[in-house]
Formats: C-alpha cells, sequence, structure tokens
C-alpha cells in the first residue's frame, strides 16, 4: 500500500561522506544515499514527486522538528529509472544528489533542525533537456500540514485496546497510522478531522511482544501539469514515537 524509497535515522542524522582506502591507495567514494520516506498510495502514474517534510520526535520531554525534502524525476513514469534534472532547490537551497538521481536536503552538524519551512515550499529546479525535464519554478504560498504529536512513551497491553492522541491534522488531505511491531505491522488511512485512533486488542497481538515503532503522518498532495508532465507536488508531517512498549 505504500511504496518505500531510502529512510535513514527517521530523517533527523547527520549525513556523512566516509571512504576508504583501496589496495593502490586511491579513494574509493562511498555511495550517496537519500533518506527514505513513505509514500502515499495515491502517487501513481506521474513523472515524478517533489516533497517537503517535517519530522516531530520527543527526547527526554524536548520535541525536535527536521525539515527535509526530496525530489524525483522519472522516465516514462516509472519510479525504478530516475532522471537527472540538473540543478534542484528547496527554498533557495540547493539539494544534494544521490547515485540514483534522487535529489534530498536534510540535518546536518551545522543544520541539525535542517530546514525550517514557515508559510512557503518553493521548488525550483533548471531541468533537462536531454532527459525531457522541464524547469521547475514552483511557489504555493502555503506551508505544511500540523505536525501531529505524540507522546514521547507508549505503553500498550495486548488485553486492551489503545486509544493514540496526536493532536490535530489540520491542512492535510489524509493521516496515515503506521504502528510496527516486532512480528507484523498495523496501517491505516484516516480523515484528517480525526486526531485520535484505538487500536484494537486483537490488532494489537499480532504486533509481537517488546518495542514497536509509531508514526502518525499527515499529507497534503497536489498534482500539477508543467508543459507535457505531470508532477506529484506533497507535503508530509510526521510524527514518530520510536518508544513503544507492547506487553501483556
Amino acid at each position: 500500500m505504500f511504496r518505500k524509497i531510502i529512510f535513514a535515522c527517521s530523517l533527523i542524522g547527520a549525513i556523512s561522506f566516509q571512504s576508504c582506502k583501496t589496495e593502490e591507495g586511491d579513494p574509493e567514494p562511498t555511495p550517496i544515499k537519500a533518506p527514505e520516506v513513505t509514500l502515499p498510495a495515491a502517487i501513481k502514474n506521474v513523472d515524478g514527486v517533489l516533497a517537503a517534510i517535517v519530522t516531530a520526535t520527543k527526547n527526554a520531554g524536548t520535541e525536535l522538528k527536521v525539515g527535509s525534502a526530496f525530489a524525483m524525476f522519472y522516465k516514462n513514469k516509472s519510479p525504478l529509472v530516475k532522471l537527472d534534472a540538473g540543478t534542484v532547490k528547496i527554498n533557495t537551497k540547493a539539494t544534494t544528489k544521490s547515485d540514483d538521481n534522487t535529489y534530498f536536503y536534510t540535518s546536518s552538524v551545522t543544520e541539525p533542525k535542517g530546514l525550517e519551512y514557515q508559510s512557503q515550499v518553493y521548488w525550483q529546479a533548471t531541468g533537462s533537456t536531454a532527459n525531457d525535464v522541464p524547469s521547475i519554478n514552483n511557489n504555493d504560498g502555503s506551508g505544511l500540514p500540523n505536525v501531529p504529536v505524540l507522546p514521547e512513551y507508549l505503553n500498550m497491553n495486548v488485553e486492551q485496546d489503545a486509544l493514540v492522541n496526536w493532536g490535530s491534522s489540520f491542512g492535510g488531505d489524509s493521516t496515515i497510522f503506521i504502528l510496527k511491531g516486532t512480528s507484523g505491522t498495523y496501517k491505516r488511512v484516516l480523515n484528517t478531522a480525526t486526531s485520535s485512533h484505538s487500536i484494537p486488542k486483537a490488532e494489537i497481538v499480532k504486533l509481537g511482544l517488546g518495542t514497536a515503532n509509531l508514526q502518525v503522518i499527515t499529507y497534503k498532495l497536489e498534482f500539477r501539469a508543467l508543459g507535457t508532465k505531470n508532477y506529484a507536488f506533497l507535503k508530509q508531517s510526521i510524527g514518530i514515537c520510536s518508544k513503544v512498549n507492547i506487553t501483556l
């Protein structure tokens, strides 16, 4: 139901570039990989995806929000073959291009909060005539949906239903609820008017005992035609609780 792309440390770790030595002593570059992202099932039959993301986590009672972004441009609408699109910027900041032509921007040692989105998501791309990728200059003048607010810790019992609250999903089209345990995953797509969800105990027991990870993703999705191409512009606000404990 959901397409995975490449997700490193919930989008909050620094991207590091290391090198090793060959037998001749020349440096061998480490492949550059982009963060992994969960895409809504509604994204299909497009020429590319440009996504702006804010991820919220809590540690020792303090919430950390990290802004990131990624963009991909497909050949013949196939996500398996991505094209070079020249220089790509998000809110005037240059992205990094991975070895498979995924453009991304995430946190770093010097910029631990990554992109700090305010009231705009502004995409620019020079495009590529050779690859039939048009230039892009798109600013819709609006920010991201409300970020789901999850507790730092969640305890669940296999003999009881579990109610999870996350505040507001205002500004989104839909909300994706994903709880991944040691033995299974529970997924639901919810209306953005919903600010809580009750997980039946019959579903909790399928997840397995021990630690689990919860993500609540609110997203806004728009499709825009640029020349002969059709692109998906995605805005995601993600709340993460990585300290879920499921017990008897």
